[in-house]
């Protein structure tokens, strides 16, 4: 009996270490396209200067408000999810500002898609605080405030190297080969070779 346990826990172990790996391939993939050089080009370079995209208060997620949100005793894993949920929502901000033919559009979608990737797992169990801003963030009418695009990336950026960057750096070494995770061997929304 106590040998099927231990068969039971190796399978458990191995099973989580498989969704940390895959979730950290997404990240790495986020993190590749969220490159400083890229979010200069397409979210700062191809728009008006000082273009301001009014945007709900729940849509700025800042470390600050992760360090809050923790000091309340949310989980890693829900804000997690909170990140991926409001970032998927400022990428949709984004595109809605864009016209059909804006040479960012294609970078919005590519992010859009890998974005997608992270809401593949089940929805973990959200606190209220989590569900409230969530509500807010899906409420139409709620107060905006004017925020250039690249500035709402860069935040995405610095949550998450806070909530992703120490357990996917032991996953995904950086001296390891590079991962893809379609299996024609190309990331969503590029081109095969």
């Amino acid at each position: 009996m106590s040998a099927l346990r231990g068969v039971v826990f190796f399978l458990c172990v191995l099973g989580r270490t498989a969704v940390i790996l895959d979730e950290c391939r997404i990240i790495e993939l986020i993190s590749r396209k969220l490159m400083i050089e890229n979010r200069v080009m397409y979210l700062r370079d191809f728009f008006p200067i000082d273009y301001q995209l009014p945007v709900k208060y729940e849509e700025i997620l800042r470390c600050q408000n992760v360090t809050s949100l923790i000091n309340e005793g949310i989980t890693v894993k829900e804000l997690r999810f909170l990140w991926g949920i409001v970032n998927d929502n400022v990428l949709l901000s984004i595109r809605s500002a864009l016209p059909q033919k804006h040479p960012s559009r294609s970078y919005i979608n590519d992010l859009k898609e890998i974005f997608k990737l992270l809401h593949l797992d089940a929805q973990p169990e959200l606190s209220d605080v989590i569900q409230d801003v969530l509500q807010r963030l899906w409420t139409p009418g709620n107060k905006v405030k004017g925020v250039a695009p690249k500035f709402l990336l860069d935040d995405c950026v610095r949550v998450l190297d806070v909530l992703y960057r120490e357990e996917c750096d032991r996953c995904l070494p950086s001296a390891a080969p590079e991962d893809v995770l379609c299996p024609n061997g190309t990331a969503p929304g590029e081109a095969a070779l």
